[in-house]
């Protein structure tokens, strides 16, 4: 059985994919998405906490940056949910295990609204400093911790950076998507013998983190790039329907002003025609059950994706 590829390729590749390219995709119409919308958007937020501040070389913690990361998971995550609940669309929660340990009533509010739970690391660890057993015991604790608190386990992923045995090890552990490449425009499939991982490519100018430090400028220059991103993939949608992706984060997206240009993108969007907001595992399940081809050429995929 060929090995699955990961953020390193080039071991033992041989997947059913890589038959056409974009262009001939838009060309042909192969593509459709439900609704016959005309783009998909995809609202990811991922949500971690404290864990992601390190102590520093004399193990002593910054406590600027874990309280900052804690805003999150205290107070910006119940904000996010009421512009989502007023707009009336779906969003993924990339969660660390952590955070659904700790804050389990975020976790089940994030459910009751109908958004998707997915994983982002126990600790938001970064899976290429991690050996494989230590890689797989984060995704599985990660697994068994959100399906603790959500009563669904997770189908989709994102980790801290990707190691070689990141996709594999989704494939061992029953996941459906990953969401950690930067280099297609549209999703794409990984591919295992018989077992298929829908990737749900991100794009680095639709992540608020890019823009949410505090020498990052005025809110609204974010929102500016933001609407731009969205108005090229629909205006593009004109030729075959496109997939935008975002990707938030509680600590930042939800402070007062960044909450408000998080709102304004989403009412920017429906105010457009033909708009389809997603979770990630309604986007792959789609993917899969119409089996369109993937836009990736098989001398691309030779050491990175």
């Amino acid at each position: 059985m060929p090995k699955c590829p990961s953020s390193v390729i080039g071991n033992s590749i041989n997947p059913r994919r890589f038959i056409m390219s974009l262009q001939e995709l838009h060309s042909n119409g192969k593509i459709h998405w439900p609704g016959d919308a005309r783009i998909a958007v995809f609202l990811s937020f991922d949500f971690q906490g404290g864990e992601d501040v390190r102590p520093d070389k004399n193990g002593k913690m910054n406590h600027e940056e874990y309280t900052q990361a804690e805003y999150g998971p205290n107070t910006g995550i119940w904000r996010i949910l009421r512009i989502l609940a007023s707009h009336e669309v779906k969003a993924t929660f990339l969660t660390c295990g952590g955070i659904a340990e700790r804050y389990p009533e975020a976790v089940a509010a994030i459910t009751a609204q109908g958004h998707e739970v997915a994983g982002h690391g126990y600790h938001h660890e970064v899976a290429r400093d991690l050996a494989r057993d230590e890689e797989r015991d984060v995704i599985k604790r990660t697994t068994d911790m959100i399906l603790n608190r959500a009563q669904k386990r997770p189908f989709g992923w994102r980790s801290c950076t990707q190691s070689p045995n990141s996709l594999e090890l989704l494939f061992e552990q029953g996941y459906l998507w990953n969401s950690n490449s930067f280099s297609h425009d549209l999703p794409f499939v990984w591919q295992n013998g018989k077992k298929k991982l829908v990737e749900l490519p991100r794009q680095p100018f639709g992540d608020g983190r890019t823009y949410g430090h505090r020498d990052s400028g005025n809110p609204n220059d974010t929102l500016v790039i933001w609407k731009a991103m969205f108005d090229q993939f629909y205006e593009e949608s004109s030729l075959a329907p496109t997939f935008c992706p975002f990707q938030f984060h509680p600590y930042i997206s939800s402070r007062p002003g960044r909450a408000k240009i998080l709102a304004e993108i989403i009412g920017h969007m429906k105010s457009h025609k033909g708009v389809w907001f997603a979770t990630g595992s309604e986007l792959a399940h789609w993917w899969l059950a119409k089996g369109f081809s993937v836009d990736v050429a098989p001398e691309r995929v030779s050491k990175v994706a």
